[in-house]
C-alpha cells in the first residue's frame, strides 16, 4: 500500500542543477513533490552540509541544524520581512500581491515565533500562560473524551477518514476551548488556518491574495473577542489572563492579535501533521504496528519516533546577521538560511539506522521536530500529550486499524506538509480493561 517513491538520484548522476530544480518544486509546493521529500532531503545532505538554491541557503545536517535554532544573536527569526529570500519574493511580485505580502509581514512580525532578543522573551512569557504545566494537565480528561467521541463517530462508518475525523478535528477543538471559541466557529478557524497556512513557507505568489485576505478576516475575529472580553462579556481563563497582565506586561492591540493566531494556529497545525502523518507512517510499517499494538508502554516513545520520522515541520527559517561560517562554507548577512529538520531528524552521525521507523529507539528524543533553544516550541507539552492519549487509544481500541486505500493526496507547503485525506478502516473494536 505504499505510495511510488521516487528513485533516489544522486548529485553526481543528474547534476546539482537538476537537484536544484527539484528543489525549487519542492518549495513551490507542487503536490507530487510533496508526497515524497524524503530521497531529495537525503540527496541534499549527501551533497555537502552547505547548499545555495535560489535566494536560500539550505542547511541539512544535524551539527549545523541545531546552532541555528539555538544562536537568535546570529540568526534571527525575522525572515519574513528581511533577508534574501524575502527580497526575491517581493522582485517577482505584482504591485497588488506585493502590497498584501507587507501588510502579511508585519502583522507575522508580531509573533513570538518570529520575534528576538528581549521582545522575543517578553512576548514568549507571557505566550507561555497558555501552556503552563497545570494547564496542560487539565486539558487531559478532555482531550481523552474528545478522542473517544470522535472515534466513536469515525466507527460507524466502513472507511472512515482519519484526517477530517480526528486529526484535524482534535487539535482544534482543544485549543479552541482554551481560547473560548465557540464550537460553531471552529471550522471558520479551520478555514482561515487553511487559507493562511498555504502561504506559510512565503514562497507562493499564487495563493497570496487569498491568505492575506484570510489573514484580515481572522483578525477582524480574534479583535471582537478582544473587544467582547474588554466590555464585561465571557471569556476562557486563558483569554483573562492574556488580556489582564499586569502594566509591564500587557500587550498591545496588534500584539495581542498577532498572540491569538498564533495560539490558534500553533495550537493544532502541529499536532494535526503529527496525527495523520505520523497514523499513515505507522500504518505503512506494519510491523512497527504490531509492536504498538501490543505493547502500551511503547506509546509515548512512539511518539518521539513519529516526530522524529514525520518532520511535522519540515524546515525553519533565521537570517544571519553577520558573516558567519557553517559546515566550512562562508555564509553572508542578510542571507536567509533554511535550516531542514526532516534532514537533520535522519543525520546518520546522530541517530542510528535514521532511515529506519523504530519505536522502540533509545535516540528519538534528539529530534529537532519542535525546535531547540530559546524557540523551543511553546506547545510541544500539548503536540505530545495529545499524540498519546490518540496513539494509545488507537492501539487499545482499533487494533486491526488499516489503510483503506493506495494512492493519497497532500497539501500545504513544503514547511508543513501534511495529508489532505487519510482513508482508513478501523475494524472491529475490542474491549479496553
Amino acid at each position: 500500500m505504499r505510495p511510488v517513491v521516487t528513485e533516489l538520484v544522486t548529485a553526481e548522476a543528474a547534476g546539482v542543477g537538476d537537484l536544484d530544480a527539484r528543489l525549487e518544486e519542492l518549495f513551490a509546493s507542487r503536490p507530487e513533490a510533496l508526497a515524497d521529500p524524503w530521497p531529495l532531503w537525503e540527496e541534499l545532505r549527501t551533497v555537502g552540509p552547505v547548499h545555495r538554491v535560489g535566494p536560500r541557503v539550505l542547511v541539512s545536517r544535524y551539527e549545523d541544524v541545531k546552532p541555528i535554532l539555538r544562536t537568535s544573536e546570529l540568526f534571527s527569526n525575522g525572515w519574513a520581512t528581511s533577508g534574501s529570500q524575502a527580497q526575491e519574493i517581493v522582485s517577482r511580485l505584482s504591485e497588488e500581491q506585493r502590497i498584501a505580502h507587507l501588510a502579511l509581514a508585519e502583522f507575522e512580525s508580531k509573533y513570538v515565533s518570529r520575534s528576538d532578543g528581549e521582545a522575543h522573551a517578553r512576548l514568549r512569557g507571557i505566550a507561555h500562560r497558555a501552556f503552563t504545566p497545570r494547564r496542560i494537565a487539565d486539558l487531559t480528561a478532555s482531550i481523552q473524551r474528545y478522542t473517544d467521541e470522535l472515534l466513536d463517530a469515525m466507527a460507524e462508518e466502513p472507511v472512515a477518514d482519519f484526517i477530517a475525523g480526528l486529526s484535524y478535528q482534535l487539535p482544534l477543538m482543544v485549543i479552541a476551548d482554551m481560547l473560548g471559541v465557540p464550537a460553531s466557529d471552529r471550522e471558520l478557524i479551520h478555514d482561515w488556518s487553511a487559507r493562511v497556512g498555504s502561504n506559510r513557507a512565503g514562497t507562493n505568489p499564487e495563493v497570496l491574495l487569498d491568505a492575506h485576505e484570510a489573514m484580515l478576516e481572522f483578525r477582524s475575529y480574534v479583535d471582537e473577542i478582544i473587544a467582547a472580553h474588554r466590555r464585561g462579556g465571557s471569556s476562557s481563563g486563558l483569554v483573562a489572563a492574556l488580556l489582564d497582565a499586569s502594566e509591564g506586561d500587557r500587550l498591545a492591540d496588534d500584539e495581542l492579535a498577532a498572540m491569538f493566531v498564533v495560539l490558534l494556529f500553533a495550537g493544532h497545525e502541529t499536532t494535526t501533521n503529527l496525527l495523520g502523518t505520523g497514523l499513515f507512517e505507522l500504518l505503512r510499517h506494519p510491523d512497527q504496528w504490531a509492536l504498538l499494538r501490543e505493547d502500551s508502554e511503547l506509546v509515548s516513545s512512539a511518539v518521539e519516533e513519529l516526530l522524529r520520522w514525520v518532520a511535522p515541520i519540515q524546515w525553519l527559517a533565521r537570517v544571519v546577521t553577520q558573516d558567519t561560517e557553517l559546515g566550512g562554507e562562508r555564509i553572508y548577512e542578510g542571507e536567509t538560511v533554511v535550516a531542514v529538520l526532516a534532514c537533520a531528524n535522519r543525520d546518520p552521525s546522530v541517530f542510528d539506522r535514521p532511515r529506519q521507523l523504530d519505536l522502540t529507539r533509545s535516540d528519538s528524543r534528539e529530534h529537532l521536530s519542535l525546535g531547540f533553544g530559546p524557540h523551543f516550541c511553546l506547545g510541544a507539552s500539548l503536540t505530545r500529550l495529545e499524540g498519546t492519549v490518540v496513539f494509545e487509544a488507537l492501539r487499545s481500541r482499533f487494533p486491526d486499524l488499516a489503510l483503506a486505500g493506495d494512492t493519497f493526496d497532500w497539501r500545504g507547503s513544503s514547511m508543513f506538509r501534511g495529508l489532505s485525506s487519510l482513508p482508513v478502516a478501523l475494524g472491529a473494536a475490542r474491549g479496553v480493561g
